[in-house]
């Protein structure tokens, strides 16, 4: 490291050097670090970040001590190219997580990921392995922030010495205290290359506002002359000197009971943190007492620190089990939800001791509250037996009976409760609740059934909900909660019938003519959804849903490729009837109509494999009529405000969160030129997450304006967008509905639904150049922008699971196919269809038993795919097999589980005319060989395009005929299965975060805004 530039520059950096008001001139840190860094902390990032910069080539930063990341990030920021190690034993420190995450978190928000070895250990492990560590690079900044005591702080320096680079920089934190400077001068007195940096001026007078008061050291490896012997005594600091030597005779001298009694008093006195410090010094003498941990297990929980509760007992129990111990452990567990760990607890509790009545009823109450009602009886009567006067277990007894609607028996437990302890309030209003209960049964069956449901118990929610409709049969919701329950155990039929036994009996609930409608369609049955859709409409003429549905319908899925065209040429005809007769000139109409479009798009239209660009026109037309007339202050023409400091750019969608349709999004808005851009990002769903977090970060202004079309607009508008962009349009009504309206001077889509809009308030659709084919303008109503590649950075999934490792070794390792969870074949061919059962077109349906028939262990894993069983079922037996044979249906799993499917399959069979698009990515991801033919539409190339940018263009087939090839060669080979995804895997980077399209995509803002006004 050059510590002499170091020197001479350094206080240039500050704004009143050797002052107590010194604070960087740099004003370049984020004002959403967390947590925010006060103004030592500032300093001492700018200092290291300097540091950083005078290092060699070959030279990396160390630092003992991590937190949550701020002083990594000085030392990093603006520093690509530099590597860096951070130790910290997190396991011990950070009980809760809360401190790593952050820390992740904040190395994520600067990109420095991939710059940092991070060690969770001790540092005197780390620095023992260390020589194990096979670099040639040398620490160059070595930054101490461990612990402050003496021996820590001592090899914290020694040890690292073999690894300093020739010249170098120490930085030691904690520095005005004794034991530090003790340590370090016990260093210097004994390595003659240390040497205090003393040449920096006034830096003596200022040490103390960096971090917690700082010491420089300077490493030479050529000094060979040490501080005199006058020097070094006289920086002795006597009062450590003498604690040392009196330490053996203090600890003797302490009366270890004596504290113990003090420390239990004040927990008594509910003085908290000086409690919590006594049991601390008393683990300090004896570590493995579990009596002391357990107590301080007992004040964390009373203090509401359960995480840290669980931990401390945890521990107390390792040393020692008790009932005392495992009870209060299961109280932690059950506030922080770990309900089977807390019902575990209290079962060794009881073990411990049979005669823990209060284990009995909190054992009893989780049972109740996770609907294992008989084990819940069972154990309270238990702890009845045990103790016949604990007045707690009659009253609990009596509670689980009054939730079940037995209600004579609850009275009867709650008059024994009453005899022992009469002047309890709880046990007199229970009482009397039960005797109202008795009386009119009705209110506590309808709950008892919704119980069940939540619970899960759709079986016996079924059977109450029967119960309650023989006294209350008009009652709309009641028909839709059994229709759910239905739905819940796979009985779709019998969901379908009680709803329409609900319609006939309530035929004027919207409700359930809607929820009919959309599971006729849902389930294949689209004529009847039709005249369904037209009782509706005959028994709410107003409800222009019904309108809607009665034109408009469009099947989810098709028997026949006939029924496509029949379909299309119904939907066109059924749309001009639908406009024509839509009246929109009274307040009540407009209403009405805006209520109907708020429910339902035409999102299935496109899924015929047709253009639909007129139909979509006319119908993106009506749409802008009806949004007109209830908001006709909301769709005149915009002009484009001069830009004065900023472009702003608005992002608007009901899936800001872990969706498909703009989980692409966050790359350009990543990537984003904040220097030119101001980014707006508008969230109207209501599942916000991790991904909308990211939104958030990204955003100069996020607003999370769920279910208000009117407010969103309205700020929309207050922010005086030049850019409006929809990431997607077509599947989220009241997005389609607020896309008709003019909000922003230019408003733009994208291929989160990769279809064109129709809408005259739509400018722009922003696509790919690689997605797209040559007559593409012909297939959007929009100007066509085709960016570079697939015109999307998209983040590299990060949560693949380990198996991934292995894709390129197969065999999968055993037993991991045919887990439970899975239950595939060991051996056979597993290929992924993965997609929605409406991109699967019945014209194409023979390519399943043609693989099949030239690879008999095929097995073809659905998702989602049940209504796609009749089909399958004759398609297979048109060539003599056995659809069960080879096709598998499987329920959407959990993320990671369906992670694992990508790795635990052979091929992935894209679908023809619409092709998988985050699927495709995330299998891609999995080094997973794709199948795929282009389709006409850019919709249907998506796979195409992602192959061609990875290069690996081998499985792209031209025709049907070729893709049935592809798909058994990749079958039978499994040679050039495993290269395929080999080569997949070392090209990875070709496809994600790719930057180009951002710089593309903001150069088109410009050029369009340009183009609008004067700058």
């Amino acid at each position: 490291m050059d510590y002499q530039k170091f020197i001479q520059q350094l206080p240039t950096l500050y704004q009143n050097w050797g002052n107590n008001s010194l604070q960087p001139k740099s004003d370049k840190w984020p004002k959403n670090l967390t947590p925010k860094p006060n103004i030592n902390t500032l300093n001492l990032m700018q200092l290291l970040n300097y540091a950083v910069e005078h290092t060699e080539v070959n030279e990396i930063y160390c630092e003992i001590g991590t937190t949550q990341g701020l002083t990594l990030i000085g030392a990093l920021s603006g520093h690509t190219e530099k590597m860096a190690y951070a130790v910290n034993n997190f396991s011990n420190l950070d009980l809760t997580g809360e401190l790593q995450q952050e820390l992740l978190e904040n190395l994520q928000l600067f990109n420095l990921e991939s710059q940092v070895f991070f060690c969770d250990q001790d540092f005197e492990e780390f620095l023992l392995e260390l020589p194990e560590v096979e670099t040639e690079n040398n620490i160059g900044v070595y930054f101490y922030n461990g612990s402050p005591d003496y021996r820590s702080v001592l090899l914290g320096l020694m040890l690292i010495k073999p690894f300093l680079a020739k010249e170098a920089l120490v930085v030691i934190n904690n520095a005005n205290k004794s034991l530090v400077q003790q340590a370090y001068w016990d260093l210097m007195a004994s390595f003659t290359e240390y040497k205090i940096l003393s040449e920096l001026p006034k830096f003596a007078q200022i040490n103390h506002l960096f971090g917690n008061g700082i010491q420089l050291l300077i490493f030479d490896s050529q000094r060979n002359h040490n501080y005199s012997p006058s020097t070094i005594i006289n920086s002795c600091q006597k009062n450590v000197i003498t604690a040392i030597s009196n330490l053996q005779q203090w600890e003797a001298e302490s009366s270890w009971q004596l504290f113990y009694e003090e420390a239990i008093y004040l927990h008594q006195q509910q003085q908290w943190q000086l409690a919590e410090k006594k049991y601390q010094e008393l683990l300090l003498w004896q570590p493995n007492n579990p009596l002391v941990w357990l107590q301080l297990g007992v004040l964390y929980y009373q203090t509401g620190n359960y995480q840290k509760s669980i931990s401390v007992i945890s521990k107390s129990l390792e040393i020692e089990p008790s009932s005392y111990g495992y009870y209060y452990l299961g109280l932690g567990l059950e506030k922080i939800s770990q309900i089977e760990q807390a019902i575990a607890s209290y079962q060794q509790a009881i073990k411990l001791d049979t005669n823990f009545i209060d284990a009995y009823n909190n054992l009893g109450n989780i049972l109740k509250t996770k609907g294992e009602f008989e084990q819940a009886e069972t154990i309270y009567r238990q702890a009845i037996s045990i103790n016949p006067n604990h007045w707690g277990s009659y009253l609990n007894l009596g509670n689980l009976m009054l939730e079940q609607n037995r209600a004579e028996e609850a009275i009867a437990n709650y008059e024994k409760a009453l005899q022992i302890n009469p002047q309890n309030p709880d046990i007199t209003n229970n009482l009397n609740i039960a005797k109202a209960v008795k009386n009119n049964p009705a209110p506590t069956l309808l709950n008892w059934a919704r119980r069940l449901q939540q619970l899960g118990k759709y079986e016996a929610a079924i059977k109450e909900y029967r119960q309650y409709l023989e006294l209350k049969q008009t009652e709309a919701q009641i028909y839709l909660f059994l229709s759910e329950c239905y739905q819940q155990l796979d009985q779709k039929q019998a969901a379908i019938n009680i709803l329409q036994e609900g319609t006939t009996i309530c035929h004027n609930s919207g409700k359930l003519h809607f929820t009919l409608i959309m599971m006729l369609l849902q389930s294949g049955k689209t004529e009847q959804a039709i005249s369904q859709a037209e009782i509706a409409w005959q028994n709410l003429p107003k409800d222009y849903i019904f309108s809607i549905l009665k034109h408009l319908i469009i099947p989810v899925i098709y028997h026949t490729p006939e029924s496509i065209s029949f379909y299309r040429q119904r939907f066109e005809v059924e749309l001009q009837k639908l406009i024509q007769t839509t009246n929109l000139e009274t307040t009540e109409s407009k209403q009405n109509a805006l209520l109907g479009t708020s429910r339902i798009t035409n999102f299935y239209l496109a899924y015929q494999a047709h253009n639909v660009r007129d139909s979509q026109i006319i119908y993106g037309n009506f749409l802008h009529k009806i949004m007109g007339a209830n908001y006709p202050e909301w769709i005149n023409p915009l002009s484009m405000l001069p830009v004065k400091d900023k472009i702003r750019i608005g992002y608007i969608s009901n899936y800001l969160h872990s969706y498909s349709g703009t989980l692409w999004l966050t790359g350009w808005l990543r990537y984003a030129d904040r220097e030119t851009f101001e980014i707006y990002c508008y969230y109207t769903g209501n599942s916000p997450d991790l991904i909308t977090e990211k939104f958030r970060q990204y955003s100069h202004k996020f607003y999370h304006i769920p279910g208000n079309l009117p407010a969103v607009c309205q700020q929309i508008l207050n922010d005086k967008l030049h850019i409006l962009i929809y990431p997607e349009i077509g599947m989220d009504p009241p997005t389609m509905q607020t896309a008709a309206l003019r909000l922003a001077p230019i408003q733009c889509t994208a291929w989160g639904h990769p279809v064109t809009t129709g809408l005259p308030t739509i400018n722009y659709f922003i696509s790919s150049q690689l997605m797209e084919p040559e007559n593409a303008q012909e297939h959007y109503s929009e100007t066509l922008v085709k960016l570079p590649n697939i015109g999307v950075a998209y983040p590299k999934p990060k949560d693949i699971p380990n198996l991934t490792k292995k894709r390129s070794v197969p065999p999968f390792p055993r037993g991991v196919r045919g887990d439970r969870k899975f239950q595939l074949p060991e051996d056979g061919i597993i290929y992924f269809c993965c997609q929605a059962p409406f991109k699967y077109l019945p014209q194409y349906d023979y390519i399943f038993p043609e693989i099949a028939l030239q690879v008999p262990q095929a097995k073809f894993v659905f998702l989602r795919g049940t209504i796609l069983i009749p089909r399958l079922e004759k398609i297979f037996a048109s060539k003599g097999l056995n659809s069960e044979d080879y096709c598998i249906h499987l329920k959407i799993p959990e993320r990671s589980d369906y992670l694992m499917l990508n790795l635990l399959s052979d091929v992935f069979l894209d679908t023809f005319t619409w092709s998988g698009g985050n699927t495709s990515l995330e299998a891609i991801a999995c080094n997973l060989p794709i199948v795929t033919c282009p389709g006409e539409f850019m919709r249907g190339r998506h796979a195409d395009s992602f192959l061609k940018m990875l290069g690996v263009t081998d499985t792209i087939a031209k025709n049907e005929a070729e893709y049935i090839d592809i798909a058994v060669k990749l079958g039978l080979e499994p040679t050039w299965r495993n290269e395929i995804s080999h080569r997949m895997s070392l090209r990875h980077n070709y496809l994600f975060d790719d930057r180009t399209c951002v710089k593309s995509l903001e150069d088109f803002y410009q050029q369009i805004v340009r183009a609008s006004c004067s700058w």
